[in-house]
């Protein structure tokens, strides 16, 4: 008789989603302290104190969402100045997601409340990419002028803390863009380089769709970014996306990708167009990654619901449930780091023990962007148990008025 193995938790009879295949296969996971150390066949002497029934349930890697803003609390200053930014365990483990990486909410000026107090609090895990600007969004707009950019005091304190703050971003919108034009991606990138670090550019002119960001977009994607850089807000339709004048795909676009430049969809609250998307698709270039760019504001108002509302947007325009999967958990690890890649990325033994259970629900499902426009999916992504390492966390209500779900389709109530 084999003897005993003693774990801490054993999720039993789940669809485990192998990253490396885009496959999901019946199997177990057991789990003891904070790594895996067993998968699929895991034998009966594997006894767990902890046992998850996962029938019928999707397991996979712990969700990642590459583009959040979880410095909450930061913004608010009095009762007068509205809180932008969402709880970091609200965006993350409570709806199923184990890391996630705040996208530029904080500059030079704060970025010290973030990495000293909101980081440690959490059960999320959480990296920071830091504002081109030096108050980042606690003043909208972040850059007006190139006074509003320290390059030596950004590299210093990107420098500081290379284990949380993991690269810069900067947002190509009005009046920086406009005022600067070419220059305000240069000097982000400049930073980026003298910390060694990879650059996030926030695409597409959602405040004044300037001329200046028209421009500037082809040479963004040409002449800047390298290898391991990443383009956000793909599917957007604002003037200085990835969609060109001539309303198809910029060629600079499918150039950069062939570079190693990662692109990343960034739902936001206006940053999501199906059918800019689309367009995008039909010129060949699937993003590598799904994130959410929630706030407080999107989580609750639309569109950025959560990372599991953002999954099924994108699976409502036709990419497979499990490739729309690895866009959320492998995909992003590898963005992340070789290291990301192999311990969060997949589910093998001695793998972190961040794992997402999801619930798929069938149907006609009505998925918004951000014009308003609804586009229909037959599958909708339900979070049931979020474990992040090893420990098993719980999942809130959800977002919606009903809960983690969209609007039915045939479900929607007419007025009489």
């Amino acid at each position: 008789m084999a003897e005993t193995v003693n774990c801490d938790l054993r999720i039993n009879g789940g669809s485990l989603l192998n990253t490396d295949t885009s496959e999901l296969n019946l199997g177990d996971v057991a789990i003891k302290g904070d790594q895996i150390i067993a998968i699929e066949d895991v034998p009966d002497n594997y006894v767990a104190a902890r046992t998850i029934d996962a029938t019928g349930l999707i397991v996979t890697p712990g969700i990642i969402d590459l583009h959040t803003h979880v410095a909450g609390g930061l913004r608010r200053s009095s009762p007068y100045v509205e809180d932008m930014m969402q709880d970091a365990d609200t965006a993350g483990v409570h709806s199923g997601v184990t890391t996630v990486v705040d996208a530029g909410s904080c500059g030079i000026a704060n970025i010290g409340g973030l990495v000293n107090h909101v980081i440690p609090s959490a059960k999320t895990r959480v990296l920071a990419l830091l504002n081109v600007g030096s108050l980042g969004v606690n003043r909208i707009p972040e850059v007006t002028s190139a006074l509003d950019i320290e390059h030596d005091a950004a590299v210093a304190t990107i420098q500081s803390r290379k284990d949380v703050i993991i690269g810069v971003k900067a947002r190509m919108v009005s009046p920086g863009i406009a005022e600067l034009g070419i220059d305000l991606p240069k000097a982000a990138k400049a930073i980026a380089k003298d910390a060694g670090v990879r650059l996030m550019v926030h695409m597409g002119d959602t405040v004044d769709q300037s001329d200046a960001a028209m421009d500037v977009a082809p040479k963004i994607l040409a002449e800047m970014l390298e290898e391991g850089d990443i383009v956000t807000h793909s599917f957007t339709s604002a003037r200085g996306g990835l969609i060109g004048g001539d309303r198809t795909l910029l060629r600079e676009a499918v150039d950069a990708r062939g570079r190693g430049v990662k692109f990343d969809i960034g739902v936001g609250g206006r940053n999501f167009s199906f059918d800019a998307a689309k367009r995008v698709l039909d010129g060949g270039l699937i993003p590598d990654t799904i994130s959410s760019d929630v706030t407080l504001t999107s989580r609750y108002a639309g569109t950025a619901f959560s990372q599991i509302d953002s999954i099924g947007k994108v699976m409502s325009l036709g990419i497979g449930l499990e490739e729309a999967l690895v866009m959320a958990t492998r995909n992003p690890a590898a963005v992340l780091g070789s290291e990301a890649e192999r311990l969060l990325g997949c589910m093998a033994p001695g793998t972190h023990a961040d794992l997402t259970i999801l619930r798929v629900h069938e149907g006609e499902w009505e998925f918004i962007d951000g014009d308003g426009n609804i586009n229909i999916g037959n599958l909708a992504l339900e979070p049931v148990s979020c474990i992040r390492a090893g420990q098993v966390m719980p999942i809130d209500y959800g977002p919606r008025e009903g809960g983690w779900l969209p609007n039915r389709k045939s479900a929607r109530s007419l007025s009489c």
